[in-house]
């Protein structure tokens, strides 16, 4: 029988893999607010190593449960999808991929990025999946009303699989010895499923793994958030939405969290113009609850619901000013 052996939660932005000596020197070329406070460099230092501390104790944590697959719930941000077919959820079912390790083209400035980066062992890794586990869960969910897509093969295979599923293995697994398995969700471009829909389905995908016939420790991931808005000239942290989401995660309340998300943005905040709509719905302009690198926290909520009622461990919350963006930490232990 299969069986859950871990659940962990991560930000995976990309000041994470990137020298803080530089972060103010990023944010000075790009749109930043006054509500974000200016950071001395060793205070970013110190912030970058708290992360790493962090990804140090997932590590160890990952490492003790001895997964043979880690099923990452992530989202696609023009990756291997793009507006002429954008799904709400959807499934790698393949053998394996490819993909860059951390980043896949020069330089962080949103509109001024460079050439793509050099595919070379350093780079760009091929990665093995778990194709038993994943039609299990592609034809199960299916059977219980989630109308899923999936894909055999990788569409963009000159890009490769996304950041939300190749970065975190960069510090989690280095060596990507461990099959990891992609499930998408869409968290950035309006319309984008309720949290409570993903409540669910982490709930169904629970279920699955629990009646399935395959010999197989699961481990689970949410890659991204907490709370950040990529590129917006308006970007700043709302601190007190993570810390009541993080409460849920202590509390082992996945459907708690779920009606905080979905409740939190039922409306479309009054404080953004129409020039600064498109960062909170992806420039769709069909706004369907909190978009944009926030709507990333909707992959912790799936991740907490396989977990539901059982309290995580948040290992650290840092607001890294300089991106912006508030780094989470967490794991629960089934």
């Amino acid at each position: 029988m299969a069986e859950v052996v871990l659940v962990e939660a991560m930000s995976h932005s990309p000041f994470l893999y990137t020298d803080p000596h530089l972060w103010n020197d990023i944010r000075s070329k790009r749109p930043t607010s006054e509500s974000n406070p200016w950071l001395t460099e060793d205070e970013n230092i110190e912030m970058y190593e708290r992360c790493q501390m962090a990804f140090g104790v997932l590590k160890k944590k990952l490492e003790d449960a001895k997964p043979d697959v880690i099923l990452v719930f992530g989202d696609d941000q023009n990756e291997q999808f793009d507006f002429s077919n954008f799904p709400g959820f959807a499934i790698f079912v393949g053998d394996e991929y490819e993909g860059y390790r951390t980043f896949p083209r020069q330089g962080m400035v949103p509109g001024a990025r460079g050439d793509w980066a050099e595919k070379t062992p350093e780079t760009w890794v091929k990665v093995k999946s778990q194709p038993d586990l994943a039609k299990e869960l592609a034809v199960n969910l299916v059977k219980r009303e989630f109308d899923l897509s999936f894909m055999i093969d990788v569409p963009n295979q000159q890009h490769g699989v996304g950041h939300a599923f190749m970065r975190p293995m960069h510090y989690l697994v280095p060596d990507y010895h461990i099959p990891v398995l992609p499930f998408y969700v869409n968290c950035f471009y309006g319309p984008q499923p309720t949290a409570n829909r993903c409540y669910k389905l982490g709930r169904a995908v629970r279920e699955i793994i629990d009646d399935s016939p395959l010999d197989l420790r699961v481990a689970v991931i949410g890659s991204g958030g907490l709370w950040h808005t990529p590129g917006n000239p308006q970007a700043w942290l709302n601190e007190e939405f993570d810390a009541e989401s993080l409460a849920h995660v202590r509390a082992g309340d996945a459907k708690g969290f779920a009606d905080h998300f979905d409740a939190y943005g039922a409306e479309k905040p009054d404080n953004y113009g129409p020039d600064t709509i498109k960062w909170i719905d992806g420039a769709t302009d069909m706004y369907n609850g909190i978009g944009s690198g926030t709507g990333e926290t909707r992959n912790w909520i799936v991740a907490s619901a396989v977990v539901d009622g059982v309290p995580g461990t948040v290992v650290d919350y840092v607001p890294v000013y300089s991106s912006p963006c508030a780094m989470g930490f967490a794991y629960w232990e089934p």
